[in-house]
């Protein structure tokens, strides 16, 4: 069996939970079951994993549109790889519908990660595309039980073509180095800060909270902070207060394991990967009560309410003031955590391939 994937998610991010799951899952399925057409990317999973070796396009520099563009270098190939018919099945990574033509009837699976793009990231020409796309699988893996409801509401997709896997988790490395990458006491902040991740509302929420711990400070990762984000710190008073850490993968396990505690304040997600990654790494989590949080997380976080900007602050008050609770949900997510794995997550895509040949 050969299973193909497509170029999409590693031509446009970098880092980002969608494209680390389909990364996961290749660097756990056997080597010899799977190909990609991905000629260009400069995703930081495929490099740290060493997955293959795509061509790097000016990766030292981010401008926008440079996904846009590496999508477009590649979708060629992919389409002359669809059309050489040397698959057994078709693994959309993301919802453009340029390969439905090539494929012509050969079996499709595409994976549906959340309805950001019908909601709080609102974006028609993608829906459009995700209708098409979820049309014409003839399986879709949903990485939540949540998320397959939503799927259902919205797409009206019937339930027997929906398989729900869960992501999975690796374990990090055990040595830390004994220098801290950041000095101070911190909550971790991990992601995007797109609609949907609630980020003005923490920042609202951190700068009542900064007024009575002069000490704490807030570390965000991912794209470097805009001029707008730069002038909403100034005015909060809390520009001296939050720090910006372009972060590779390995950084990302010491930051988790050096915070106080990680903060995850969304509107909506459809797994929510820093969960696991924060409890793999022994760090306490506060976070929504919404959405599939409560599903994934169960008992081993301290939830708030994302709309109330005082209930956010209430929790990581909480959790910044008991020593006691924080330990508690170390204990409780060391103890979830056993549930996902990636070698897990790849047996059941396995499953859904085969029952496709």
């Amino acid at each position: 069996m050969k299973v193909l994937f497509d170029h999409q998610l590693f031509s446009y991010q970098r880092f980002g939970g969608a494209s680390k799951y389909f990364a996961m899952l290749l660097n756990s399925l056997p080597r010899n079951v799977w190909e990609t057409t991905t000629l260009f990317s400069n995703n930081e999973y495929v490099r740290h994993l060493n997955l293959f070796s795509p061509i790097s396009f000016f990766k030292s520099y981010f401008f926008k549109g440079q996904g846009r563009i590496m999508n477009e270098l590649n979708k060629p190939y992919s389409i002359y790889r669809l059309k050489k018919n040397h698959y057994d099945v078709f693994h959309q990574t993301h919802f453009e519908t340029y390969c439905l033509k090539s494929i012509g009837n050969k079996p499709m699976v595409t994976t549906f990660h959340d309805i950001n793009f019908s909601t709080l990231n609102s974006s028609p020409k993608i829906v459009r595309l995700q209708k098409k796309s979820l049309e014409r699988a003839d399986k879709i893996i949903v990485i939540s039980k949540n998320t397959k409801q939503d799927l259902i509401r919205l797409f009206d997709i019937k339930e027997d073509k929906i398989v729900v896997i869960y992501h999975g988790i690796k374990s990090p490395k055990k040595q830390l180095h004994t220098k801290r990458l950041i000095n101070d006491t911190y909550i971790l902040y991990v992601g995007s800060r797109v609609a949907n991740k609630n980020f003005l509302r923490l920042l609202e929420a951190f700068a009542l909270l900064a007024k009575n711990h002069l000490e704490i400070k807030l570390v965000c990762t991912q794209k470097g902070f805009s001029k707008k984000e730069y002038d909403l710190f100034k005015k909060l008073g809390i520009e001296t207060r939050i720090i910006h850490i372009f972060a590779t993968e390995n950084m990302m396990d010491r930051l988790y394991r050096e915070a106080l505690f990680f903060v995850f304040p969304s509107l909506y997600e459809g797994f929510g990967m820093p969960i696991l990654e924060a409890w793999i790494n022994n760090c306490p989590i506060a976070l929504s009560n919404t959405s599939c949080f409560p599903e994934i997380a169960k008992n081993a976080g301290k939830y708030f309410d994302p709309e109330d900007i005082y209930s956010i602050k209430n929790a990581m008050d909480e959790l910044i003031n008991d020593e006691k609770l924080r330990n508690n949900l170390r204990q409780l997510g060391t103890g979830r955590v056993k549930e996902f794995s990636w070698e897990k997550c790849a047996q059941q895509h396995m499953e859904v391939y085969q029952s496709l040949l």
